[in-house]
């Protein structure tokens, strides 16, 4: 290909391709093959073509090249040939990733409007693009020689700044492609939905507006909904549609004609695949669907399309509507359960009606303030550098919530549970990791405030018993490298946050109560000195005998070299009652959500350091469920692969789908499937536990 990629597409073809934007990609075939696309990790690891688009047909000897414009968008692609089961039998499968192709400006950092998603202390321009390529929504960086962490990624894309300075550099990702050389074809694919009684109400705003109460009747909670599918090919040759399907991913409306997946070509809607010369095909279509609106749900309709040209150059076009419907009160959990705490102290809850933001807190005015409505303070409040007491601080947040999949600094967790609100179940249950959370928010005034000291204090911890498991010491020291330092100085250096974290394993089945305070001081700028703490008590109690775990997981064999454990359960609702015991008709409530647990734990002690890096982490059930048959937790639900599991850390990853016990007849066998390697050695290691969840009976 001229300026592209080339696939030698026979046996044993590269396992991995790097296409940078915008460029062709040829498939150099030798012998007779197919080009299929899988939708998911899961499947290509398989070589299950099962929901696959087929890109080009079985075809003999020759090239075929897929248009630049079509690999714009950073993502992974997944490749396999289905001809005579060459995927299994010779390996013919690889994996494309496509990354940036850079817009480069020499001896200037990139303007300071955007806020890095990453920063490095690399050396080299070069090694910062290295780390931008690496990561997947990465869509150019800055380098600055004079800062400390020279490197700054964005995910989206940075414009120079202006200023010069020598061995700074800006570089941006495409966010469009050059026009492409004929012959080709090229694709546009729209999916559209209004309400089929009124075309003016497109569906998602509706959903916003549902009303929260239960409508009198069901009747009210059903409405018929329009979707319309425009897909225009506009070809410079001779070409033929090969592939051209609409497929409805996670729930089924209520009432709906056409299936899951449907076909314009063996279907209708396509009657001739070939397009004569230079032209324009549209294809216009549309259907119609009931969804209940008090129930909630996201519905996701993808409509994409293949287009081949005589001299076989291959575009391809995809476009995908999703619909979230929230539900009426009492219909699912809408919002996270996490708080915020305002100034003067209220407490906040996300706002279900206005999509799960928190309100703003209240305005406290002191007499003579406004604030900027004209309203002016009547003295009832107090200013916020009043409350600070002029150390230009409030009392340090101080939290706990059991240790899960959180990513990120605490203030950015959702959906967390409070140490507090933890219950075991079973007899496994009782010593868990949970992470204490600090956060400290130090504003400009009094201007020139000096840090003293910032300070953790425990007592009546788990430590005291086994003292081998304290990894960070009684008090805990932060930020020493800023005692004594001025921070909060005005000008560059508006304010001084700390926002952290630390593990420590809790045995949640023996009375205990521990204190953990964090004590923030500081000299307020010839004032007295400022301290400030925050406190949180954890109380557990003594738990009778609790029951063993389930026992329908089925451990994979043991491998002395990892360290990592995983497990797989379901219960109703995230409740007590596993999935297998449910007796429907007796409960008399058939339609229930099957909560799908997957654990990964780190068996290693909190000092140990030893890591785990993961690299894989899958789900495999055939059947009607949600996210499909295969799932990739990694690819799907986190921005950066591998992730890293600290030591003595576990991880949890919950489904929720809605089974029907009453007619469902159906038995659910799922595989949960992960690959880890120790961070300080070179051991691949795999593990595997199966459910099987029989409704048959």
């Amino acid at each position: 290909a001229v300026n592209g990629v080339t696939i030698d597409w026979t046996a044993n073809p590269e396992e991995k391709v790097l296409v940078p934007q915008c460029e062709d990609l040829t498939f150099a075939l030798t012998g007779t093959h197919d080009i299929q696309n899988f939708n998911k990790k899961g499947r290509f690891k398989r070589c299950d073509f099962s929901s696959s688009t087929v890109m080009l047909g079985a075809t003999s000897n020759g090239e075929v090249t897929m248009t630049g414009q079509d690999f714009l968008k950073r993502k992974k692609y997944y490749y396999g040939c289905d001809v005579n089961d060459h995927c299994n039998t010779i390996n013919m499968k690889t994996l494309v990733e496509v990354i940036p192709t850079y817009t480069k400006t020499e001896n200037q950092p990139c303007s300071g409007s955007l806020t890095p998603i990453k920063t490095f202390p690399l050396p080299s321009v070069e090694v910062c693009s290295s780390a931008c390529d690496q990561k997947k929504d990465c869509m150019g960086f800055s380098f600055d020689p004079d800062e400390e962490k020279k490197c700054h990624l964005f995910d989206s894309v940075p414009t120079p700044s202006g200023q010069t300075k020598a061995g700074a550099a800006c570089y941006a990702a495409q966010t469009e492609c050059p026009p492409i050389s004929t012959p080709h074809c090229s694709i546009d694919t729209e999916v559209t939905c209004t309400l089929n009684d009124d075309p003016t109400k497109e569906c998602s705003e509706f959903a916003k507006t549902f009303p929260k109460e239960a409508p009198a009747n069901a009747v009210g909670c059903e409405v018929m909904l329009k979707y319309d599918y425009k897909l225009t090919a506009t070809t410079t040759e001779t070409s033929t549609w090969t592939w051209a399907t609409r497929t409805r991913k996670g729930d089924e409306p209520a009432n709906f004609a056409r299936p899951r997946v449907y076909s314009w070509l063996d279907e209708g809607g396509i009657t001739d695949p070939t397009i004569e010369g230079a032209s324009t095909a549209p294809l216009a279509s549309s259907e119609t669907v009931v969804v209940d609106f008090c129930k909630a749900g996201k519905y996701k309709t993808l409509a994409e399309a293949v287009v081949q040209s005589a001299s076989n150059t291959i575009c391809t076009s995809r476009d995908q509507y999703k619909l979230t419907v929230r539900g009426v009160d009492g219909d699912g959990v809408f919002c996270a359960l996490d708080t915020i705490t305002c100034p003067n102290g209220d407490i906040l809850s996300r706002d279900p009606a206005n999509d799960c933001q928190f309100p703003a807190c209240p305005v406290n005015l002191v007499v003579g303030e406004t604030d900027g409505s004209g309203q002016q303070g009547t003295g009832t409040g107090t200013s916020e550098a009043q409350n600070r007491d002029g150390c230009g601080f409030d009392d340090p947040i101080v939290g706990c919530v059991m240790a899960e999949d959180q990513a990120g600094l605490p203030m950015s967790w959702v959906g967390t549970t409070d140490c507090n609100d933890y219950v075991p179940v079973n007899e496994n249950d009782c010593v868990k990791q949970v992470r204490y959370t600090y956060y400290v928010y130090h504003g400009n005034e009094p201007s020139g405030s000096v840090l003293i000291d910032s300070l953790r204090y425990r007592d009546g911890s788990y430590w005291e018993t086994k003292p081998e498991d304290n990894p960070h010491g009684n008090p805990r020291a932060y930020s020493e490298d800023k005692w004594g330092t001025t921070i909060a100085t005005g000008g560059t250096n508006t304010f001084y946050e700390l926002d952290t974290w630390e593990g420590e394993n809790v045995d949640f089945c023996k009375a205990s109560s521990v204190n953990t305070r964090f004590e923030f001081n500081t000299d307020g700028a010839g004032l007295n000195d400022c301290a400030k703490a925050g406190e949180y008590t954890l109380v557990t109690k003594d738990v009778a005998a609790l029951p063993p775990p389930p026992t329908t997981s089925t451990p994979g064999p043991p491998n002395t070299d990892c360290s990592l454990e995983i497990s797989l359960s379901c219960r109703i609702d995230d409740g007590e009652i596993p999935c297998e015991e449910y007796n429907s008709p007796a409960d008399g409530d058939c339609s229930r959500t099957a909560t799908y647990i997957h654990v990964l734990k780190n068996m290693v002690p909190f000092d140990s350091g030893k890591d785990l890096l993961l690299t894989s982490i899958t789900r495999n059930r055939p059947g009607d469920v949600p996210h499909g048959d295969d799932f990739d937790f990694l690819d799907d639900l986190y921005n950066e692969v591998p992730q890293t599991l600290q030591a003595a850390f576990s991880m949890t990853i919950k489904e929720s789908p809605t089974i029907n016990f009453c007619t469902d007849d159906t038995t659910y066998v799922t595989t949960f499937n992960t690959v880890s390697t120790p961070d300080s050695g070179t051991t691949q290691c795999e593990d595997e536990v199966m459910y099987t969840l029989d409704l048959s009976s």
